[in-house]
């Protein structure tokens, strides 16, 4: 049965990097040609100018997550590539434009009130690229200093979701607005998020850190914590539980930053995937973590739906499908994922533990 790789990191943080550089090679140079082409298909900028933009990044990051720095390092050695194409996989998501985004994910956090167990639970579908799911792995993370986690990520990458050993998980909605600054990108912030303890200290590094773009963080912990984070570069605004869960899409939903939206004319499919995944929800008062199949499994409002598949008529550069599907257990640190669609591949487990 296929599967994301498995790739075990031990160490100082440039061993890891070089052991996830030597281990994806092939991967990383792919995703490398990959987000070349989509950046210069988006914005028209060439290979060279890509490259810069990329290093302008890298003076916040030394100052702000310099371990992070040194594992990139080690992911370019190991790699053979340079630090400014770490860099830009890293920093891909503000690299590209955001007027061109096609087709993003939907995610789920459920208090223990309604789930049957009555411990908190995270979930979602990632969609993205076709070409994607060959270039990503799970990452067992077993830092010298630092949390033992379970990652998920592009090869290159530091981080897109995971957990960590104290039970913190993290998952991710591309959220867009206007603004934009060298800072802290997005797949960086997620890395530093399972650095933290639980998900209200996760939300205070957050607010606090200097935010390079705009995105949906859906943080939850083993003392039952739910979190919905929506930021800008400027502002940071919670979306509390609602009748014990959180339910995000690729929009603003709190008042106090929906001004800032971008995402409503560019993925109007997000408000119909948010109020089907909410419906969906609302069907019943208390779920088992592998019952949100049927959710993520839901067609309807294709192809833009939950489960996602490619639209043969967009472009192929816009062209997106459910790329995997998520279901974090906080308590037992595993992770149940799909390689591709939920609605025809079995969910199989990778464990922390």
């Amino acid at each position: 049965m296929n599967f994301f790789p498995i790739i075990a990191l031990k160490g100082k943080p440039f061993d890891m990097g070089f052991t996830h550089g030597r281990s994806l090679v092939q991967q990383i140079n792919a995703n490398l040609v990959l987000y070349m082409k989509i950046i210069r298909s988006y914005t028209g900028v060439n290979h060279d100018r890509v490259l810069e933009m990329a290093r302008e990044f890298l003076p916040v990051l030394q100052e702000a997550a310099p371990m992070i720095v040194e594992e990139m390092e080690g992911i370019a050695r190991g790699a053979g590539i340079s630090m400014g194409s770490v860099l830009v996989l890293n920093a891909r998501t503000e690299l590209m434009s955001a007027s061109q985004l096609n087709g993003q994910c939907t995610t789920i956090g459920l208090t223990g009130s309604r789930t049957l167990n009555g411990q908190a639970l995270l979930a979602q579908n990632w969609d993205w690229t076709p070409h994607s799911k060959t270039g990503t792995a799970f990452f067992l993370m077993e830092p010298t200093q630092g949390q033992r986690a379970l990652v998920f990520g592009e090869a290159g990458q530091v981080c897109k979701i995971g957990l960590n050993e104290s039970g913190l998980g993290v998952l991710l909605n591309i959220l867009i607005s206007g603004d934009s600054q060298i800072g802290i990108p997005v797949h960086v912030l997620l890395r530093l998020v399972l650095n933290e303890s639980d998900a209200k200290k996760a939300a205070v590094m957050v607010k606090s850190a200097k935010r390079a773009s705009a995105s949906h963080f859906l943080l939850g912990d083993v003392q039952g914590n739910i979190i919905g984070l929506e930021f800008t570069t400027k502002a940071v605004a919670e979306i509390p539980p609602d009748h014990g869960a959180v339910i995000h899409t690729n929009h603003f939903c709190n008042p106090s930053v929906t001004d800032t939206d971008l995402t409503l004319s560019i993925l109007p499919d997000t408000v119909k995937r948010l109020d089907r995944a909410q419906e969906l929800i609302s069907r019943k008062e208390s779920w088992a973590p592998q019952e949100l199949r049927d959710i993520f499994i839901d067609h309807e409002n294709g192809p833009t739906s939950i489960c996602r598949h490619v639209d043969t008529k967009v472009p192929e550069h816009l062209q997106t499908e459910t790329v995997g599907s998520f279901l974090f257990d906080l308590f037992r640190k595993k992770i149940q994922a799909t390689y591709g669609q939920p609605c025809q591949n079995a969910y199989q487990e990778v464990s922390l533990a």
